[in-house]
């Protein structure tokens, strides 16, 4: 079964989160997900859901400090215990991890590559994901680890390459440890989208959508989404398709092209 869910942190800019998800409720999308959850008004995002009838599906567990930082290991494997218990708290089951973190002050991502080698820092976030990985599996949590973009103010992004992802995954050896792919962060560092979801599908389920190069809603850019999830769907993909896309021009002008996608994968 493929579920569509909708990360609401880049739609309808400006407007309050629980209005946000009554506009994605009524427009037919049951299943939210949004990034940090240390700085929202959690009572009433689950409010809402539940008014709404809308599932958390999957929010951010990082914070201030990054699976490729061995000198904060801890804290960071603490961080994702509470993330844990706060998703069991909004009856989520899926939280999802960057490799490096975001500065606070939106300059881009925690760069470490003066302090590790890229080795090193593959080496911490396995070891990092080996030590939650028996709190995920007790509390029926899934930990995604996504790859991202390494370019501009994000250079330094420690994992950028979905075979890496990969690796790090098998290593850990967890049922509630996968990768997900992002397709926009996919087509810009290596491209090869198909291929590399095909060949990994034993341990990815979770699908981010946003065209390339601009990140707006599938269609305004240089990705074959008919292409792309006809195929995945004839190998039997069985997962989350979330759109996470800033919106090209106004929020509920592209939802059409996000019922074009949902057609493609359910035909």
């Amino acid at each position: 079964m493929i579920n569509m869910a909708m990360n609401i942190e880049t739609l309808y800019p400006g407007m309050d989160i629980s209005e946000k998800i009554e506009r994605v409720s009524a427009a037919g999308y049951k299943a939210i997900e949004f990034w940090t959850w240390h700085d929202k008004d959690l009572d009433a995002i689950k409010k809402t859901c539940e008014k709404c009838g809308v599932k958390i599906w999957a929010f951010c567990a990082t914070k201030e400090w990054s699976l490729c930082d061995r000198a904060h290991a801890d804290e960071c494997v603490d961080w994702i215990r509470k993330s844990i218990q706060t998703a069991k708290d909004l009856n989520c089951d899926k939280v999802i991890l960057f490799p490096n973190h975001f500065r606070p002050n939106g300059a881009g991502a925690a760069d470490f590559r003066d302090q590790y080698s890229h080795e090193a820092m593959i080496a911490s976030i396995t070891a990092d994901l080996v030590r939650v990985a028996p709190d995920l599996e007790e509390a029926g949590v899934t930990a995604y680890l996504e790859p991202l973009v390494n370019t501009g103010a994000d250079a330094g992004m420690s994992v950028t390459d979905t075979s890496v992802g990969a690796d790090i995954i098998r290593a850990v050896n967890s049922p509630c440890v996968k990768v997900l792919c992002d397709v926009f962060h996919m087509q810009i560092m290596h491209g090869n989208l198909l291929p590399n979801i095909a060949e990994n599908m034993d341990i990815v389920d979770y699908i981010h959508v946003a065209d390339s190069p601009d990140r707006h809603e599938p269609g305004t850019g240089e990705i074959n989404f008919d292409y792309l999830f006809t195929e995945l769907r004839n190998r039997g993909y069985e997962g989350t398709v979330c759109f996470e896309y800033f919106p090209q021009g106004d929020t509920e002008e592209s939802f059409p092209s996000l019922t074009k996608v949902c057609d493609i994968l359910t035909r």
